[in-house]
């Protein structure tokens, strides 16, 4: 194997392993992950500050649009100077973002 191999082995590794790990937050009642439901976010976390919902595209005849998803964006906080914005796609949190 030449150095370039083994670069491009090396990345594809850090690459997975950076996929593989899971965002949380601690909530009142537990810990939540990257994965979890929107029902398994509601019991540890309780109810959001704030919620925007944006519904799937639907066509003329009143279907969904191919490949279109529902997207919640949740925010949680201030607390303690921190807020935490999470991200759904069709019911899973897909990402956790905290702001100061």
């Amino acid at each position: 194997m030449n150095s370039i191999s083994y670069c491009l082995a090396g990345m594809t590794l850090l690459m997975l392993a950076t996929e593989a790990q899971a965002a949380t937050m601690r909530c009142d009642r537990g810990l939540i992950a990257t994965g979890d439901t929107i029902l398994v976010v509601m019991e540890k976390c309780g109810e959001p500050a704030s919620r925007q919902v944006n519904h799937p595209d639907v066509d003329a005849a009143g279907q969904i649009v191919q490949g279109a998803a529902t997207v919640e964006h949740w925010l949680y906080g201030p607390t303690h100077g921190m807020s935490y914005h999470l991200r759904f796609i069709d019911g899973r949190l897909v990402q956790i973002r905290s702001q100061r």
